[in-house]
């Protein structure tokens, strides 16, 4: 009788933290994603600019705001938007309000430019990634690929992004269905977590024996 007694309060206790666990991967799931296509383009009948489509804080509800970015795109034939974010001499993307900590985007480049992205986040963490294609004489260069998939992940929370191009163009970069969470600890931690939980369990079981 006395195990019972002392392992019902322990399973209860187990209960509360796989609930907390099934919340935390149920708010991992739902991240912020940006495809650009919830807003028009204008196009100047005249010619016009890349510029003519600025995007500052028109995400601002989602937490983004945007440094450099213009909105380009065309319809598809089902009258629906095809739209990237561009970037000009640089790209910068601000998080506001909440820090995620996994960030991923689509990257291309004008003319087969390797991309220089560099993330920044709290107390000082930061990581930069470099995309294939054409990244100047000093560096070890690859062949371009369009459309290339870049991932950030940092447990303190990313508060910039920044994107830039060898060449300096008026033109350099877009990005398109950004994604990003504000997720806990990664799945290994909280296995972490939970192992150690078992443990004191399995020590309170023998204890009250």
């Amino acid at each position: 009788m006395s195990e019972r007694t002392g392992f019902t309060p322990a399973m209860q206790y187990l209960r509360v933290i796989l609930t907390a666990v099934f919340v935390i991967f149920s708010c991992n799931a739902a991240a912020v994603v940006i495809d650009f296509d919830d807003i028009d383009v204008y196009h100047d009948p005249d010619g016009g600019c890349f510029c003519d489509n600025p995007i500052t804080d028109q995400y601002r509800d989602k937490g983004l705001l945007v440094d450099s970015g213009y909105l380009s795109g065309e319809k598809r034939p089902d009258g629906t938007n095809d739209n990237q974010l561009l970037g000009s001499l640089s790209l910068t993307l601000f998080f506001v309000d909440n820090f995620p900590n996994r960030v991923s985007f689509f990257v291309d480049a004008v003319y087969d430019q390797a991309v220089f992205i560099d993330a920044v986040g709290l107390n000082g963490w930061n990581e930069s990634k470099k995309t294939d294609g054409y990244g100047g004489p000093f560096e070890e260069n690859t062949p371009y690929i369009p459309h290339q998939l870049v991932s950030f992940y940092s447990p303190e929370g990313i508060t910039s992004i920044s994107l830039s191009t060898f060449y300096n163009l008026r033109v350099s970069t877009s990005v398109d269905n950004l994604s990003y969470d504000y997720s806990l600890p990664e799945p290994p931690v909280l296995l972490l977590v939970l192992t150690g939980f078992l443990v004191l369990l399995s020590s309170r079981k023998r204890w009250d024996k």
